[in-house]
């Protein structure tokens, strides 16, 4: 893991405070009346220090947002499948987010500025998705509503499709949006 700076560290608290926030009030889970029991905005912070803090910060917000949709549906489902993709949502952000990037920076007609939004809107969207997968897969996988698999991705998967997209398309607007302006100020090195 590497040192970090005070703004790091601040952000850090900053973010794993949200995420706390959003535990606590149940603000993260947005109920939904379809097996998977909500929608999330949690996943936001779990990008966003992803990104701007490395996969570490993320890995540690991610296992955040995993307690608390234990916390919140371990009644329903068991905790090995609600917390284990959890913390890949910030792996993921990161190592998109930063993949991307490169890939864009290859391109020197392209500004900065662009190259962090389109990256960042890429990562929000991946890492959203790695939520929803590895949730509803280990759901299916495990067979968390009995019966076969096929019948548990009929009732986990498809009736939560549109809360998937709702969430990845919500992670592609706002983590560009809170990323490309704070990654220069955050970290230099990631211009």
């Amino acid at each position: 893991m590497k040192k970090l700076s005070i703004k790091e560290i601040t952000t850090g608290a900053v973010l794993i405070a949200i995420s706390i926030v959003l535990g606590i009030t149940g603000l993260g889970f947005i109920p939904l009346p379809i097996p998977v029991l909500a929608g999330t905005i949690f996943h936001i912070p779990v990008i966003i220090a992803g990104i701007l803090l490395g996969p570490e910060m993320g890995f540690i917000t991610g296992l955040v947002f995993g307690i608390f949709a234990v916390q919140q549906f371990g009644g329903a489902f068991p905790w090995f499948v609600l917390i284990p993709g959890r913390p890949l949502i910030g792996l993921t952000a990161y190592y998109s987010f930063t993949g991307m990037k490169n890939l864009l920076r290859r391109i020197k007609t392209i500004n900065p500025i662009t190259v962090r939004s389109v990256s960042s809107c890429i990562a929000g969207i991946l890492g959203s998705l790695t939520n929803s997968v590895a949730t509803l897969g280990l759901g299916v996988m495990f067979r968390v509503l009995g019966g076969t698999y096929l019948e548990n991705f009929q009732k986990l998967v498809i009736p939560a499709i549109p809360s998937i997209v709702a969430e990845f398309i919500l992670a592609g607007i706002i983590v560009p949006a809170v990323v490309a302006p704070l990654l220069p100020l955050i970290r230099r090195d990631r211009k």
